[in-house]
């Protein structure tokens, strides 16, 4: 079984997809967590890289096959990533996928307190970075990530609790 959870940054996709691997006892997969490893690697930061992703359409690539490749590999898994329904849906990979959203203000306001940088900071390198994304999706892969037809259900994260979250996702995955 996959499970892929997407949104934009800050809408509480890692939150929930930790919440989603533990309660079922499956693997996590970070889109983020080895984009950051990747940037890492290369001496750079997540919007460096990012930048450099406008260019190098191969960064994206790569990381979009590592973690399709990791995910049928495994029998369980939760993928978190922005583009990780449509990588199964492209990969022809069945998965029950989720979108989770928010408000901007709201957005914001969490991605300041869990990096630690002022909201304005904040505002200005997310909305940069998902401009960057959305250009990038779309050249690529011919994405539109506002397409949410790929999502088995779509959520709204700006006034329920994590685990409220989790919960009605378990209840539609044991639903089937």
């Amino acid at each position: 079984m996959i499970i892929t959870v997407s949104g934009p940054a800050g809408s509480g996709k890692t939150t929930l997809a930790s919440l989603l691997s533990g309660k079922l006892g499956c693997s996590l997969i970070s889109t983020g967590s080895i984009f950051r490893r990747i940037a890492s690697d290369r001496g750079m930061s997540v919007v460096e890289l990012n930048i450099a992703a406008e260019e190098d359409e191969g960064i994206d690539r790569e990381l979009d096959r590592r973690v399709v490749a990791e995910a049928i590999s495994l029998p369980c898994c939760v993928v978190e990533g922005r583009l990780s329904c449509h990588m199964m849906r492209l990969s022809n990979v069945s998965a029950f996928s989720v979108y989770l959203d928010a408000p901007a203000e709201t957005r914001i306001e969490r991605i300041s307190r869990r990096d630690g940088i002022d909201r304005q900071k904040a505002a200005q390198e997310t909305f940069r970075r998902e401009e960057s994304e959305r250009r990038r999706y779309l050249k690529i892969y011919g994405i539109d990530i506002s397409d949410l037809s790929c999502y088995s259900m779509v959520i709204n994260s700006a006034d329920l609790p994590p685990e409220s979250i989790a919960e009605m996702v378990m209840a539609r995955v044991r639903k089937g």
